[in-house]
């Protein structure tokens, strides 16, 4: 099967080399991680070239698998602008309906949520794939229960041909009006199996090193794990 692929602004080696190891399948977990970092760093970039986030509240939110890689590139640049940045990690247990159209849904089976105010200047849904929308629908409302956003962000290295279309039709116009999409590149393919091709170079949690959705879903992200301690108030030791 020819893939074909389109790139949305300067296809740069920044971004072509990156890409080109999530794509090719000989590339070991590690690897494949810093490759996901690298462009998470792009895309951030990328957004603070049009949005001053100096001084603005910008709620990330990702999946496990996605926090300790993508996220962690553009968290670092993201905060290096100025943004008071908060993390939302989501474990989620996605599965295929066994209905006509074979429809997904993704459940939140834990959470991790830095202080959320009611209000947030920008909402980021980071995602390593965006081709079907059932978790970032699942990420959306999850969000949208917690504040409010001015302006909502989807963020990720690839997208397949028709799943912006999918996602604002899960959402009222008042919402998906407000969506704005930073992607580096578009796929017009995927495969019997639901993968874009080249896409991502297949299923991230396998990519990444889980042996399954299951053992994804036991994984504790590093920027999570260090989020936690840093919030814990020290205690007051007894005087001598």
């Amino acid at each position: 099967m020819t893939s074909r692929r389109r790139y949305l602004g300067a296809a740069t080696d920044d971004i072509l080399q990156p890409l080109s190891a999530l794509a090719e399948t000989g590339t070991p977990p590690a690897a494949y991680r810093d490759a996901m970092q690298r462009l998470g760093d792009c895309l951030a970039h990328r957004i603070s070239e049009s949005v001053d986030f100096k001084g603005k509240i910008v709620l990330v939110v990702a999946g496990v698998e996605d926090v300790d890689s993508l996220g962690s590139g553009f968290i670092e640049v993201l905060t290096r602008a100025g943004a008071d940045v908060r993390l939302t990690c989501l474990w989620m247990d996605r599965k295929t309906l066994n209905v006509p159209g074979r429809e997904e849904v993704a459940n939140i089976i834990q959470e991790y949520m830095d202080p959320i105010p009611p209000h947030v200047d920008h909402f980021v849904v980071l995602k390593s794939i965006v081709s079907s929308s059932c978790t970032i629908r699942t990420s959306l409302l999850r969000m949208l229960d917690e504040t409010e956003a001015e302006h909502i962000h989807v963020a990720s290295p690839v997208m397949l041909k028709g799943a912006r279309r999918r996602l604002e039709a899960e959402f009222p116009a008042s919402v998906g009006d407000k969506f704005e999409y930073w992607i580096l590149a578009v796929d017009a393919q995927a495969d019997e199996n639901g993968n874009v091709i080249p896409g991502i170079g297949g299923s991230v949690y396998q990519r990444m090193g889980f042996t399954s959705q299951q053992d994804k879903n036991f994984y504790m992200p590093a920027l999570v794990a260090d989020r936690i301690v840093s919030r814990r108030k020290p205690i007051d030791q007894p005087s001598p």
